[in-house]
C-alpha cells in the first residue's frame, strides 16, 4: 500500500478541509431542512381531533409507571384525563429517538416548576414491537432508559370513543408511515397541539419548548388556538398504500441520520467525476461518465437492494433482530469505514477499494481478464448502497415495522406499499444525482481546472461524515445540543 503523506504538508489540503466543512454544514443543514419540511406536509392532514387512548405493557418500574398503570400493569392515558401529556414514540435501538429523550429529561424539571392548575406527564411509547419490554429496559453504552413512564406497544394499543382499536403509529406519526422519533404535545382535553420528528430540530427545541410553556401555564383561549394538528384515518386502499410507501421514502432519504452522509455522497459523485477524467486502466480501456440519471439509478437500486437484504435477514431472525443490536453495529461500521475511505482518499489509495471489490467479485462469477478502469456504475452503485447502510439507525425502523404491516394485509397491499416506497427512492436519488452530475456539467470548463482540489473535498466530507455519525450514534446529546445552541 503506497500512501502519499506528503499531502499532508500542503496547504491546499488544508484550504479543501476548511471549504469541506463550510460545504458539509450547508448541504447538512439543508438535508435537516428538507426533512423537517417533508413532515410537516406529510403529517399536515386529518381531522383536528382528541387522539385515541393509548393501553400499552409498562416497565412496571417503582414510583415511575405505578401512577397511571392499570391493574394489569398497562399504562392507560386515560387515567392522565385533565393532564398535558408528552408522548415520546421512541425505540431502545433509534439514536434520533434518544436525542429527545435527552432533551425531555434535562426540561422535565423546569416543566414541573411551571405546573399549577394543569399537570404534566411524560410517557415513551415503544414503537418498534419487535424489541421487547426486557430489551426497553436494557441500559447500554448508547441508550439509557428514560427516567419517565415507558412501555412497549402494540398494533392495538389504540382505542377510540366508539370501542374500535388500531395501530397508533399509523395514527400518531408523520403521515401514518410509522417513521420515528415522534414527539407530541397533547393538552388537557386530548388534542396535539405541537409535534417534532427529530432530535435535532433545526430551531434549537424552541417553537415546542414555548408551546409546552403555553399548554402549562397559558389561558384555554392560548389553547385552542394551537389545535391545528389532525389524527388522520387509516386508509387501506391500494392506492393510499403506494402514496404511504412514496411518502415513507422521503423521510428515509432525508433520514436524520443520514444527514451526515448527504455532504460526503455529493462529494464522493464530484470527486469520482473529476478522478474519471483522462483515467484508463492498466490494459488502456477508458470509462466514460455515464449520464447522471444513470448514475442516479445506480446509487438508487444500491439503496433498494440494501434494505431488500435487510428486510430478508429481519424476516429470518424475527424477534431476535431486533434484540440483536445488528442495526446499530452496522452503522457504526459504516461510519468507521466512511472515516477509513476518506483518510485513504486523501492520501491517493482509495480508489483501488472499489477495483478489489470488483476483482474479487469476478473470480467468484468465474470472469477472466477484467480491467480496473474506473466503473461509475459500480462505486455509486456501492456508495448508493453505504448511504442506506449509513442511515440504517433511523431508517430501518421505519421500513422494517411498515413492511410487516402491508404483509399483513396480503400480498397485493405489499406490493402496492413497496412499489411506492422503491419508486419514491429510485426518483429521489436520480433527483439528487441528475442535480449535481448537470450542476458540474455546466461549470465543467473551470471545474476542471481545479480537479485536485475537488478530489481533497470529498475525501474531507467522508472523514467529517464517518465522525458526525459516529458521534450521532454514540452521544446524540452532543449533535442535539448543537443545534439547540
Amino acid at each position: 500500500m503506497k500512501l502519499d503523506l506528503s499531502v499532508l504538508r500542503q496547504g491546499t489540503t488544508w484550504s479543501a478541509a476548511v471549504l469541506s466543512a463550510i460545504l458539509f454544514s450547508g448541504i447538512s443543514l439543508i438535508g435537516l431542512s428538507a426533512f423537517d419540511l417533508a413532515g410537516e406536509q406529510i403529517g399536515s392532514g386529518g381531522e383536528v381531533r382528541p387522539i385515541p387512548t393509548l393501553v400499552f405493557e409498562s416497565l412496571e418500574r417503582d414510583g415511575i409507571e405505578g401512577e397511571i398503570m392499570d391493574d394489569n400493569g398497562f399504562i392507560d392515558t386515560s387515567l392522565l384525563a385533565g393532564k398535558i401529556m408528552i408522548i415520546d414514540m421512541m425505540a431502545h435501538d433509534c439514536a434520533n429517538c434518544h436525542a429527545i429523550q435527552y432533551h425531555l429529561e434535562e426540561r422535565m424539571g423546569y416543566w414541573e416548576s411551571l405546573v399549577e392548575e394543569r399537570e404534566l406527564a411524560i410517557i415513551a411509547y415503544g414503537s418498534w414491537y419487535d424489541e421487547s419490554l426486557e430489551y426497553l429496559n436494557q441500559s447500554d453504552s448508547d441508550y439509557t432508559v428514560p427516567k419517565y413512564p415507558t412501555g412497549l406497544g402494540s398494533t392495538e394499543a389504540a382505542i377510540f370513543e366508539n370501542g374500535t382499536v388500531g395501530d397508533p403509529v399509523r395514527y400518531l406519526t408523520s403521515g401514518g408511515t410509522g417513521a420515528i422519533p415522534v414527539v407530541l404535545l397533547v393538552d388537557h382535553e386530548g388534542y396535539i397541539i405541537a409535534r417534532e420528528f427529530t432530535g435535532t430540530p433545526l430551531d434549537g427545541w424552541s417553537s415546542f419548548d414555548s408551546s409546552v410553556e403555553v399548554a402549562l401555564t397559558g389561558t384555554d383561549e392560548e389553547i385552542v388556538a394551537m389545535r391545528g394538528i389532525g389524527v388522520p384515518e387509516v386508509n387501506t386502499s391500494l392506492p393510499s398504500l403506494f402514496l404511504l410507501g412514496a411518502m415513507l421514502s422521503i423521510l428515509v432519504f432525508f433520514s436524520p441520520c443520514a444527514f451526515p452522509v448527504l455532504p460526503s455522497f455529493i462529494g464522493f459523485q464530484m470527486s469520482m467525476a473529476a478522478s474519471l477524467e483522462g483515467s484508463s486502466g492498466s490494459d488502456g480501456s477508458t470509462s466514460k461518465l455515464p449520464l447522471p440519471p444513470l448514475l442516479g439509478l445506480a446509487s438508487g437500486m444500491g439503496m433498494v437492494i440494501f434494505f431488500a437484504c435487510l428486510g430478508a435477514i429481519a424476516a429470518t431472525m424475527g424477534a431476535a433482530f431486533a434484540a440483536s443490536g445488528l442495526i446499530r453495529w452496522i452503522a457504526l461500521i459504516i461510519a468507521g469505514s466512511l472515516i477509513v475511505l476518506g483518510v485513504l482518499n486523501l492520501l491517493g489509495w482509495s480508489s483501488k477499494l472499489f477495483n478489489a471489490f470488483q476483482r474479487g467479485l469476478d473470480r467468484r462469477m468465474g470472469v477472466t481478464g477484467s480491467s480496473d478502469a474506473p466503473r461509475p456504475m459500480r462505486d455509486m452503485f456501492l456508495y448508493g448502497a453505504g448511504y442506506a447502510a449509513a442511515s440504517i439507525d433511523c431508517t430501518a425502523i421505519a421500513v422494517i415495522p411498515f413492511v410487516v404491516y402491508l404483509g399483513s394485509m396480503g400480498f397485493n397491499s405489499l406490493l402496492a406499499g413497496l412499489v411506492g416506497l422503491t419508486l419514491g427512492l429510485l426518483l429521489l436519488m436520480v433527483f439528487i444525482v441528475s442535480m449535481v452530475g448537470y450542476g458540474r456539467g455546466a461549470f465543467a470548463t473551470r471545474i476542471n481546472k481545479h480537479t485536485n482540489t475537488i478530489k481533497l473535498v470529498g475525501a474531507w466530507m467522508m472523514i467529517y461524515a464517518g465522525i458526525v455519525l459516529t458521534v450521532y450514534l454514540r452521544r446524540p446529546d452532543i449533535i442535539q445540543s448543537a443545534f439547540a445552541s
